[in-house]
């Protein structure tokens, strides 16, 4: 039996300290044995630890920002926005301005979701495929009026994107781009009658 001073340390595996025999004589076998279990661990270990510096890029990402809102919250946000846009589109009534009306708020909807597309694939192709998408639920936006709905829109995406970071200008520019949209749609429902 060997002293424990003739064991060495080789590597730590998730602060697990792994040890080999120092002195290959009469233990080669089971030593081998013990190097091909330690090769195995690292290899199995090694798909965590990508996994875990991808959750640490992914806290990195958030770190800094409002904890009320997340990629994923302001993801769906804007996937509701288009719908909306889209009932609010259908539900234009023969008021004056209402054809001005149902023109932006269609350009805003048809729009809104290439920008939404560019926006989460630019995403994923950093952080990984986005999953856990909340459920469009209009019931408590649905009774609000268009111009109030994009008003608070617009409030809701500036505070959101903090939840991205700021070193990503590459989807700042894309939220830039659907904060445009939708002051340009605030516009012509404002003033184009």
């Amino acid at each position: 039996m060997k002293k424990f001073s003739e064991f060495k340390s080789i590597r730590r595996i998730n602060e697990q300290e792994i040890t080999l025999g120092s002195n290959q004589t009469d233990e080669n076998k089971e030593e081998e044995q013990q190097e091909t279990q330690v090769v195995k661990v690292q290899v199995q270990a090694q798909p965590i630890m990508q996994s875990q510096e991808q959750e640490e890029q992914k806290e990195e990402q958030t770190e800094g920002s409002d904890t009320s809102c997340t990629p994923i919250k302001l993801f769906s946000k804007l996937f509701e926005s288009r719908e909306m846009a889209h009932v609010y589109h259908l539900s234009v009534k023969g008021d004056p301005g209402s054809f001005a009306a149902h023109v932006a708020l269609g350009a805003y909807y048809e729009g809104v979701l290439e920008l939404i597309d560019e926006l989460i694939e630019t995403y994923q192709g950093q952080y990984g495929i986005v999953e856990d998408y909340e459920t469009i639920d209009s019931s408590g936006t649905k009774t609000k009026e268009k111009i109030a709905y994009f008003e608070e829109l617009a409030k809701f995406i500036k505070e959101g994107r903090k939840c991205i970071s700021t070193e990503d200008t590459h989807l700042h520019n894309i939220i830039d781009e659907v904060v445009g949209l939708v002051y340009r749609t605030l516009y012509k429902l404002n003033y184009n009658k």
